[in-house]
């Protein structure tokens, strides 16, 4: 019966400050927690322009208006894990070009030391669990008035225990199934691996972390270039993090979306 209760606490356990930093080592200014807000990116921008300075983190229980890249939304019931890191990297520039390949890195080993579940991650800012998106990564750099980069945002949002997905979204996305996962361990397990990673942005182990757990590299792939669509085998990621494709010739893609062609 104490197995059950224990259980029964773990699925109904509520994110707090206090029980994130129990499982983070490092040092931040400030960790805000939200029962729900609209997106936990917007108010990190908002903090910054409001002047808080960085290191700091938000975490939320649910959003009503996350966001993803190129302006889609993200689905987040509060089943699920909506976290804003904010830093000030002193190299900004190489920041800039590879902290979505720190963040991502960084995740699949916190979910795999928190859930005991590898994920693959899918260039740039994927994850993917059984052939599906449980988490994305959008990293943003706000600028200020002057037009000096204010911070990186390093926003995250993981599919915890979702089992209904909006029907636009319900042939691709899935989650990791896993209803015990204390997200607070999750976030503060994150925020450590995120750290070390953003401390070694330059060391070529992060790269090969990231390719380990590629899910493209080896397998065709489609992507737009320019007004053409084309495909080709995902064959390598290079040192700045992007992706090198051979088709008619060989591509190197630094953005854009790519597509799986077949598993």
């Amino acid at each position: 019966m104490t197995v059950e209760i224990d259980k029964i606490q773990k699925k109904t356990k509520k994110i707090c400050n206090s029980e994130i930093l129990k499982h983070f080592t490092g040092s931040l200014s400030d960790v805000i927690v939200y029962t729900c807000t609209d997106s936990t990116n917007t108010r990190a921008k908002d903090f910054l322009n409001e002047g808080k300075q960085p290191p700091f983190l938000l975490v939320a229980e649910q959003q009503t208006a996350g966001r993803g890249r190129h302006g889609h939304t993200f689905f987040s019931p509060d089943s699920g894990l909506y976290y804003s890191l904010v830093l000030k990297p002193a190299d900004m520039q190489t920041a800039i070009q590879k902290t979505t390949i720190a963040a991502a890195a960084a995740l699949q080993e916190a979910i795999r030391i928190t859930a005991g579940i590898s994920c693959q991650i899918k260039w740039v800012n994927d994850l993917y669990y059984n052939q599906r998106k449980i988490a994305g990564i959008l990293c943003e750099a706000p600028r200020t008035p002057s037009n000096e980069v204010s911070g990186i945002i390093i926003g995250i949002g993981v599919n915890i225990a979702q089992s209904e997905f909006p029907e636009e979204i319900r042939d691709t996305a899935g989650s990791l199934n896993c209803p015990e996962l204390d997200r607070n361990e999750l976030a503060g397990v994150l925020t450590d691996r995120i750290l070390y990673w953003m401390d070694h942005l330059n060391d070529p182990s992060l790269i090969q972390a990231y390719k380990e757990h590629s899910l493209l590299l080896g397998k065709q792939v489609r992507f737009r270039w320019n007004d053409a669509v084309i495909s080709g085998i995902a064959v390598d990621i290079n040192e700045e993090g992007n992706l090198i494709v051979e088709a008619d010739r060989q591509y190197i893609l630094n953005s854009g979306e790519v597509s799986l062609l077949s598993w």
